[in-house]
């Protein structure tokens, strides 16, 4: 088992380097050879991470994640962040807005020999708020509304 302090370490540089300046020149220092991520249908390896970053960031050329709490017990790590950006792309059919926006997100991640060994991407995010800050659905208050008007 790792030393949590270095594992926190290395989820830093995951966000930092990886996620955030697509800068793969030190991946093998941060992402275990077995890799496996959640995200998009699940993945496995360097460079199937690394065509999910390129995807992301096709969405939002500014993509940034920002961790905003990091809780570790062990070899695994909880997070809490914030991700923005401009919705530059398309994003799900949905064609590029303009319009920037952030969502909050919890992620678990698993180390093994100091590194990414497991990622579950956005195990939990604030999706319906992201859609309503795009322009896409309603706000929260037309759907009570609407609710509340079948009801009666």
């Amino acid at each position: 088992m790792a030393n949590i302090e270095e594992n926190k370490k290395t989820i830093k540089r995951y966000f930092e380097e990886l996620m955030n300046k697509q800068d793969y020149s030190k991946a093998d220092e941060i992402l275990h050879e077995d890799y496996t991520g959640a995200a998009l249908g699940g993945l496995k390896g360097v460079d199937a991470h690394k065509q999910v970053v390129k995807q992301l960031h096709s969405y939002s050329s500014n993509l940034t994640y920002e961790t905003l709490e990091m809780i570790a017990e062990g070899d695994k790590i909880a997070i809490f962040q914030k991700v923005s950006g401009t919705h530059d792309g398309e994003f799900n059919g949905i064609q590029p807005t303009g319009i920037e926006f952030s969502m909050n997100g919890s992620s678990v991640y698993e180390l093994k020999d100091g590194k990414m060994y497991r990622g579950l991407s956005n195990a939990v995010g604030d999706w319906l708020g992201m859609y309503q800050q795009l322009g896409v659905l309603p706000p929260t208050a037309d759907f009570i509304q609407a609710y509340n008007d079948s009801l009666k």
